[in-house]
């Protein structure tokens, strides 16, 4: 048994699910690659300035609908406090279960592009593989519409036609016979005439005129050409009038429209931007060198009145869009390099090229760089763009921030902080303010340069995270670079190399245990406090006391072994206390104890055990809590002490009640590509309704509020 094969079904969390709130991944960004945001909600929020604003981007194989919350003024938090509700089956007003957007997962394929149709009812989609799908929005079980191999290779961009009947993709056509593009009936596929292919058979970008007569322009990622198609059925154009050739060299990064199609704006690698008759498709101006690099995107406002660009040289530009002389002046800047970066420098970092950019709400100017950290960009007064009626315009730019990698670890802050550090595999750690959902920002290294502006503290994936209780608060960190880090108040000030590889930390009191291949490490107050214990076995999960007296170690023989931890000793600091043998048919791969103390759960690729640290008897023994399917990876348990929560890479979570052992909560579809971490956000003690609040990570790069109180007291009470 794996997983469940990817359907309508699964293509998000079911409704039915008591997610309360997503914190959502940033976009996959390639460098020297554009991004294709889509930012125009079609009837959903045209011209409703009481909705959200909300873009559209691909992450992984995922498509991420992600509301954008503005503040009402300059001094306010961007969005509100999560609230904990007795009652969590609602849905939002884009019709997810989430409060804050959306994640559509039924590709097998990295998504390179999505769109939403002009009525705001269908996304077409589309994937690395040259996959094409269409799928309905507005349906709680997004059902697909359409599902066609339209391209040989990678499709590149998609476009709807202003009637919503049709679609063009381009992206590689690959070799032998494929096609750089083509335009099909989205609900049938069948052809629509055909396309001009580009030389090598790469297509980049496309654009659909939305209004009659119908054009199509294509934009090539080699030839420096943009073909137009006049139809349907659609055929390329020829004439001395039309411009095909207006870039002089690589590829042509973006096309588009403006919104009565009278203007279509291009822009490529070279760092002009040409202006085009939208109908007769000739040539109304060329403007060079508006960018010192490679321009990656554009969009027009709601009005047609102003462009918006971004290029490799860290700037978002806006450009007049009128007709007339005028055309094409830039009108405005914004340094989103030098926004992003807190000491200014001569060099473009990296991770500060802006490879996409959209206006969100018709007027809200965005930009998204290769670090992918969105940047909603500040208007000034003497321009003609306002943000919605909800909020005032921003003084200082908004950045959002999070993960675009696979989430590894999570941690919580001090009690009663509302803090939530996560790292993924990019090396990459967040801090989170747990009461809104919103990224404090990221971590970053102190005494140590980020030339390239990615953020990350270690270089290579993150393999767990933990949090000392200490005055300052110390997070703790370890990851493939073979180093554990500290850091407090977002800065990461002390390094400590190991060995060996660290693969997993656990803390009790003021002591942690780092587990590596070679063996165990303790640390205590920032420092190393003894030499490397190697183990006759492999060790595959540990767990340590509150009283750091007891430590409790996973090994790859099925066993499950018990030592007394001495802090005399610097050479030796364990003694063989108990095994607990024949309690699992395979490696336990997590351990979790309970808060008083007196239960020990463990986990394998099936089973969750229950065993008590009295006499280490089993309370619930293998064959019992067997339903996971692959890797149980993570154990929380309640604040009082009577649920376990366990997640697996089959994308699913469980509840399970020590005094209803014969029921379970099951909760599918909650991660795609499985669950990372589990931690209840509740202390047991003040009684209030986040006791029965579940936050959950997962190789989606999805942070997860779950609110379980309702399931909870209707299963197991």
């Amino acid at each position: 048994m794996g997983i469940d094969p990817i359907d309508a079904s699964n293509a998000s969390i079911p409704p039915s699910h008591p997610l309360t709130f997503q914190c959502l991944p940033l976009p996959t960004t390639t460098r020297g690659e554009p991004l294709f945001l889509e930012g125009d909600g079609g009837r959903l929020n045209d011209n409703d300035d009481s909705k959200c604003p909300f873009i559209i981007y691909g992450t992984g194989k995922l498509i991420v609908l992600r509301e954008i919350h503005l503040p009402n003024d300059a001094h306010e938090a961007p969005t509100q406090p999560i609230t904990f509700r007795p009652s969590s089956k609602y849905t939002s007003p884009h019709g997810s279960p989430s409060t804050n957007g959306f994640v559509y997962r039924s590709h097998s394929s990295p998504v390179t592009s999505a769109r939403l149709s002009p009525a705001g009812t269908y996304v077409a989609s589309a994937d690395s593989r040259g996959k094409l799908r269409v799928w309905a929005y507005d349906h709680e079980e997004h059902l697909p519409k359409l599902e066609v191999q339209a391209l040989p290779g990678a499709i590149r961009d998609i476009a709807w036609d202003f009637e919503g009947k049709r679609l063009v993709v381009v992206g590689d056509g690959g070799s032998g016979q494929g096609e750089s593009g083509k335009c099909l009936q989205w609900d049938t596929a069948v052809r629509c005439g055909e396309l001009m292919s580009h030389s090598r058979k790469r297509g980049v970008s496309c654009a659909f005129r939305p209004c009659r007569p119908m054009r199509i322009a294509t934009g090539g990622g080699e030839d420096a050409t943009v073909y137009f198609h006049a139809g349907p059925p659609f055929q390329r154009c020829v004439g001395e009038e039309v411009a095909e050739k207006c870039h002089e060299r690589g590829s042509v990064n973006g096309l588009r429209y403006n919104r009565d199609g009278s203007v279509l704006c291009s822009v490529g690698t070279d760092g002009s931007v040409c202006f085009y008759e939208g109908k007769g498709m000739s040539l109304i101006k060329k403007v060079e060198k508006v960018h010192s690099s490679s321009v990656f995107g554009c969009a027009w406002n709601r009005t047609g009145q102003y462009v918006l660009t971004c290029g490799a040289d860290g700037f978002a530009r806006l450009l007049d869009g009128r007709s007339g002389d005028a055309i094409g002046q830039v009108v405005y800047e914004w340094n989103v390099a030098e926004m992003q970066q807190s000491n200014s420098t001569d060099k473009v970092p990296v991770g500060a090229m802006q490879l996409g950019c959209a206006f969100i709400k018709g007027d809200v100017p965005i930009s998204v760089g290769y670090n992918a950290q969105i940047t909603v960009l500040p208007l000034p007064s003497s321009l003609n763009l306002a943000f919605p009626s909800s909020a005032s315009s921003l003084n200082e730019p908004l950045i959002i921030t999070g993960h675009q990698a696979p989430i590894s670890a999570v941690t919580f802050g001090k009690p009663g902080s509302n803090t939530i550090y996560t790292a993924d595999t990019d090396g990459i750690i967040i801090e989170w303010n747990g009461s809104t959902g919103v990224a404090n920002g990221r971590v970053s290294v102190v005494g140590e340069e980020d030339p390239d502006l990615t953020g990350k503290v270690h270089t290579g994936a993150i393999t767990s995270l933990v949090f000392s209780n200490s005055e300052e608060g110390t997070v703790y960190s370890c990851g493939w670079d073979d180093c554990i880090r500290t850091t407090t108040q977002r800065c990461c000030t002390n390094q400590l190399k190991t060995e060996s590889q660290p693969n997993a930390m656990a803390r009790g009191g003021s002591l942690i245990v780092v587990m590596t291949v070679d063996g165990l490490l303790f640390l205590k107050d920032k420092q190393i406090v003894s030499e490397l214990v190697r183990l006759p076995y492999t060790a595959t999960a540990v767990c340590l006391s509150q009283d750091d007296s007891m430590l409790y170690v996973g090994g790859d023989d099925c066993s499950i072994y018990v030592y007394a931890v001495s802090s005399d000793s610097r050479a030796n600091p364990l003694s063989e206390s108990h095994i607990i043998k024949d309690g699992h048919l395979k490696p336990v791969q997590s351990l979790s104890l309970s808060h008083d103390g007196t239960m020990l759960a463990a986990a394998d690729v099936r089973d969750v055990c229950i065993y008590s640290t009295k006499d280490y008897s089993s309370i619930v023994s293998k064959g019992r809590w067997c339903f996971h399917t692959q890797r149980i990876g993570c154990l929380a348990w309640s604040p009082d002490n009577t649920v376990l929560a366990s997640g697996g890479n089959d994308d699913d979570i469980y509840l399970w009640c020590v005094a209803k052992k014969m029921k379970r909560i099951h909760y599918r579809f909650a991660h795609r590509g499985g669950v990372t971490g589990l931690r209840f956000v509740g202390d047991g003690v003040s009684g209030g309704d986040g006791d029965w609040m579940l936050v959950s990570t997962g190789n989606d790069g999805c942070l997860n509020w779950w609110n379980v109180e309702e399931d909870v007291k209707s299963k197991f009470q």
